[in-house]
């Protein structure tokens, strides 16, 4: 069955704008806050968080982050050996976080440092015979992984 299904029910004084400074706050203690569960816990996830965290900050005009520290941080996700970014330091490059730390650099303006050979070989070796990519060397197939290779191109 289809149709509109309305989840949340809003209160009647429920405020009517939205509090852009607690969501700025938020997205900067994200990094900051660097011993909480939620932080230690999205490690596996981390260098796309960064770039969520960056995108809605730029979006709030408001991104007062070090772009220093967040090249620092992407970097670090780089794997030389195999030419991708992994989720965040020592962890396996992944077609998601290559997309993730790639598009990061671009906001912050640092394209020019990327091993681009390194990063289109790690790529082209995950594409199959039959055109789809494994999203790493485990050999996962989805979707979404083609995809992001055509928004990498």
């Amino acid at each position: 069955m289809s149709g509109f299904h309305k989840d949340v029910i809003l209160k009647e004084d429920a405020p009517a704008q939205l509090f852009l400074s607690k969501h700025r706050e938020f997205l900067h203690n994200y990094a900051k806050s660097q011993d909480s569960y939620e932080y230690v816990m999205s490690e596996w996830l981390r260098a796309s968080g960064v770039y969520w965290c960056l995108t809605a900050l730029e979006l709030l005009d408001k991104n007062e982050l070090s772009e220093n520290d967040i090249f620092q941080f992407v970097m670090s996700c780089f794997n030389e050996e195999k030419g991708g970014f992994g989720a965040s330091e020592n962890h396996d490059p992944h077609l998601l976080y290559t997309l993730s730390c790639v598009q990061i650099l671009a906001i912050i303006g640092r394209l020019d440092d990327l091993k681009t050979d390194k990063i289109v070989e790690f790529v082209v070796g995950l594409q199959q015979p039959d055109g789809s990519f494994f999203g790493d060397e485990w050999g996962e197939v989805d979707t979404r992984f083609t995809f992001l290779c055509l928004l990498q191109h």
